[in-house]
């Protein structure tokens, strides 16, 4: 199966906290990708000002000043497997 990820250009323009219990990621080419925080317990746990304090290093990754996990942006597609063939 291959993705529609693998060989195109995405990138993260924004990440938000604006919906109750759920993680907005804005990209560059206009969509707006909303998950639940239930799939992602790190983040979740964090209080909302902790979870604004994160940075998107080489336009895919996501990472946040009090966790130490990393996310990639094909996590948050249900992807995650899928990174590490980009």
């Amino acid at each position: 199966m291959t993705t529609v990820l693998k060989n195109q250009t995405i990138s993260i323009k924004k990440v938000l906290f604006d919906l109750p219990g759920k993680i907005t990621i804005k990209l560059e080419d206009g969509r707006i990708i909303i998950t639940p925080l239930k799939y992602f317990p790190e983040i979740k746990k964090l209080s909302v000002d902790k979870r604004k304090k994160c940075t998107i290093v080489d336009d895919r990754t996501i990472l946040f000043s009090y966790s130490d996990s990393v996310y990639h942006l094909e996590d948050f597609f249900g992807l995650e497997n899928k990174w590490r063939q980009r």
